[in-house]
Parts: structure tokens; sequence; C-alpha cells
């Protein structure tokens, strides 16, 4: 006997989604906290009283008491098991017919594709461990024969609420073991791993891993400074607190400084042993660039910075993601430190028993500077299905698909944005 239920008890979601292998952290019931534009409940199907499927829904506000209701990599359930999924459709549909909801949005993890990188690229002959991608195809058939439309497969970045193309690195094995640390730096590029171990230590860099908001300020400017770099604009100082005051001991914010003294001390060191005059010439220039930061910011500077969140399953498959990463490249680019502090916080997350560092989206053209970058980590590509769409009504579903990107507009100047 199957009941659907709104508006139950975290205590109840969150016993449910311990034991969900692969449970993302946008279906954690605390990423409602981050997410304050928008309302949300939390919802469940039950089989004799026993939570069998569950989903977080994030639910706007449209002109007219309109509502788009989202299920951020949603929903949690067995989606082979199709009578469950029929089941918990049903209730999802009265629930959004209820509070006026026109359309119903989910991007479930179910992958097309996971191979690494150099697979797809180089035709490398390394296979990956398939975990998101098992069962695809009836996963897929059952959604569409429950009434879901699918969203096509763009490839851009942004043509969708989340990327369709994630870069993970893989912690595990085919056997779904962790892997030894060796064999995890190993498998990174030259240009990455070099400047991790003694190329960092000897000039003075050093790594925090916190759970609060203690240094954000300077967490902050790092990721400020790779936005105006970039010409993009990602999320206010306050988003962040949200996250960090939302998941606390499950957030963790990894920050690489650099101590200017050391550093100086180690750049005349190596002067003294050089005789390469174009050697100590650079040196002397590195020495001068130290000089200037240390007078300006401090003796001790955070130089680069990356935020992950631990899954909130406890079982099966985890997989943490990293949702932003900075790198304040005002003050000695060249120590590469955002390379550092990546490996380093790898190798955390692989002692802590993770199976997936996920460094979220890129291009599915892999033509982008984010995939440059994260492919320097041996990474696998998750090629995701995409965005699939429960219709409501009909009308509006028709206006809002069509016209989505001219109601946007109209809607920011009817609020005078």
């Amino acid at each position: 006997m199957y009941k659907f239920k709104v508006d139950i008890s975290e205590k109840d979601y969150n016993n449910f989604i311990k034991n969900y292998s692969m449970a993302p952290i946008t279906q954690d019931y605390r990423w409602a906290n981050v997410k304050k534009d928008w309302d949300n409940t939390l919802c469940g199907l039950y089989k004799d009283d026993k939570l069998v499927a569950g989903a977080l829904l994030l639910i706007k506000k449209f002109p007219f008491n309109l509502k788009m209701i989202y299920s951020p990599k949603g929903f949690l359930i067995d989606y082979t098991n199709k009578k469950e999924l029929k089941e918990f459709t049903k209730g999802i549909k009265e629930y959004a017919k209820k509070i006026n909801a026109f359309v119903v949005k989910i991007d479930p993890l179910i992958a097309i594709k996971e191979e690494y990188y150099d697979t797809i690229m180089k035709k490398d002959s390394k296979k990956s461990v398939k975990n998101y991608s098992i069962n695809n195809d009836k996963k897929i058939d059952n959604l569409k024969s429950c009434g879901y439309i699918h969203c096509g497969f763009k490839k851009n970045i942004g043509a969708y609420i989340q990327p369709r193309f994630n870069m993970a690195i893989s912690l595990i094995n085919e056997e779904n073991k962790n892997i030894s640390e060796k064999d995890l730096l190993n498998s990174f590029k030259r240009n990455a791993k070099r400047y991790y171990g003694d190329f960092s230590s000897k000039r003075g860099i050093s790594y925090l891993c916190l759970h609060d908001n203690a240094y954000i300020d300077d967490f902050y400017r790092t990721i400020k400074s790779t936005e105006d770099r970039q010409g993009i604009s990602l999320r206010s100082i306050d988003y962040f607190k949200r996250i960090m005051n939302s998941f606390k001991d499950d957030a963790y914010m990894y920050i690489a400084q650099v101590d200017i003294s050391k550093f100086i001390d180690f750049l005349n060191q190596e002067i003294k042993k050089e005789k390469d005059e174009n050697l100590k010439n650079k040196y002397l220039k590195q020495i001068d660039d130290a000089k200037i930061a240390g007078e300006k910011y401090g003796n001790i500077i955070s130089i680069a910075s990356t935020l992950a969140i631990i899954p909130p399953n406890k079982k099966g498959i985890k997989k943490v993601e990293y949702l932003y990463a900075g790198t304040f490249e005002e003050v000695l680019p060249y120590l590469n430190a955002n390379a550092s502090l990546h490996i380093y916080s790898f190798i955390d997350m692989l002692k802590k028993g993770y199976h997936y560092a996920d460094l979220e989206g890129v291009e599915g053209t892999f033509d982008d500077h984010l995939s440059n970058t994260k492919s320097k980590y041996n990474p696998i590509v998750f090629e995701f299905i995409g965005e699939f769409d429960l219709s409501i009504n009909k009308f509006w579903y028709f206006i809002f698909s069509k016209f989505s990107v001219q109601l946007k507009k109209i809607y920011r100047i009817v609020k005078g944005r």
C-alpha cells in the first residue's frame, strides 16, 4: 500500500537519505536553507509506512500566481522500479496542481556515459567504473512512460539549470575500492602534481581546512578575484555564509596560504646556490613581488581556496561535490597554489573513504578553460541525461517552454531589476 506525503519531517527524510547511494547534496534538506529565494518542502512515498522514495522540492513563484517545482538532481527513487515511480509521480502531480504549479522539473543523476577524459579525447584504453550509468535505458524509458518530457542533449554549460557534463576525480578502482594515495598522485598530470609536496612546502605554502566562516573574507577574496579575471559573476558573500552555516561540519572550506617571510628565505637560499644569472634575476624579481605583497596584505596571505560539501548518504557510492574554487592571482600566481590545494583536498577526501571528488560542470565540447584546468587531474566525465519536465498545466507550460527567455526579461523589468 503506497501513500505519498508532503511536508514530511526532516528526521524521516534524513534517515532515508543516509542510506540512499549516490545522494547529491542538492537533495540534502539543508540545501533549502541555501536557496532562500525559493519556497520548499520535503516529500516522500511510503510503502506500508516505510519511506521508499523522497525528494527536496524547491518552489519558484512566477507572475499570475504560477509556480514552478524543481527537484535539483532529484528525485531520490529507484528509477528502475516503474510502479514506485508511477505512484511517486501521481503524488507529485496532485501536489503541483494544489499549489498551482505549471511544471515539475527534475535533472536526475542518470548518466549516459562515464568515461575518463583521456579515453574520450585521446582514445586512451583506461576504463572507468560504471555507477551512474547502470540500467540507464530502463530508467529513462520509465520516466518517459510516466509522462516526463526530456529536454534534449544540449552541450552548453548554461543550457539547463544544472550542467549536463561534469568532471569528477575517481578515488576508486573498477571494484569501487579506494585506491592508494600514491596511485592517485601518479594519475595526475605533471603540470598539476609538480606543485604539490616539496615545491609548495619549501616556498612557505600551508593549508587550512575549515567548517565555519572564520576565513570567509579570505575565501571570498579569492572567488572575487577569479570572477573579475574571467569576467563572470558567481555568488555573494552571504551565499557562501549560508552554505557554511547550513552544512557546518559537512562543509569543507580549504584555503592555501603563503608565508611571505618563508618564501623570501627560500628564494635567498636558491640565489646563493644558483650560478645561472637568469635564474638569479628571476628569483630577485620574485623577492620584490613578495615584499610588495607583504606590505599590502601582510605576511600570511590566503592565495587559493575551494569549497567542498560531503554527501548526505553514509552508505553506497559517496560523491563529494566541489562547488567553488578561486585563486588570488594578485599575489605570486606562479606558485600555482590552486593546483596543490586541490590535490591536498583530494587526498583528504580519499583518506575519509569517499568515492568521487566532483569538480562539477564543464562545456560538453571540452573547449572551455574549466575543462582545461580540471583535465589536469585525470577526471572521469559524467554525461548526465539532463532535464525532464512533468507538464501540469499544458497552456502555461507551452508558454514557458517556448518563451522562457523573453518572459524572464519582462519579469525583471516589472520587478525593476
